[in-house]
């Protein structure tokens, strides 16, 4: 007689589960110690627990908008570097 094997909740991270504490962990960019305390305070949870640790963090700078970084592009070099160059032609 086979007995089947306890299926895992997929969205419930085991903490008796190294492999799934450490890939949550990585994941979230958490200690163990920080993991445990959030475990405590949203229930375990993967999605209360990504979701608190996103309010966690600040949001990210934006990115500068394509026409600024054309602009600056097409801006004349300034003289240090168009004498550095000069500089290396003669060589």
């Amino acid at each position: 007689m086979h007995r089947s094997k306890p299926q895992a909740m997929r969205n419930k991270i085991d903490l008796s589960d190294p492999g799934q504490v450490r890939s949550l962990k990585k994941r979230l960019g958490i200690s163990t110690g920080d993991l445990h305390l959030a475990i405590g305070k949203v229930g375990n949870s993967i999605a209360a627990l990504s979701k608190e640790f996103q309010k966690a963090t600040p949001a990210v700078a934006p990115v500068q908008s394509a026409g600024a970084l054309d602009s600056a592009l097409l801006e004349e070099p300034s003289d240090a570097v168009a004498g550095h160059q000069a500089s290396a032609i003669e060589h």
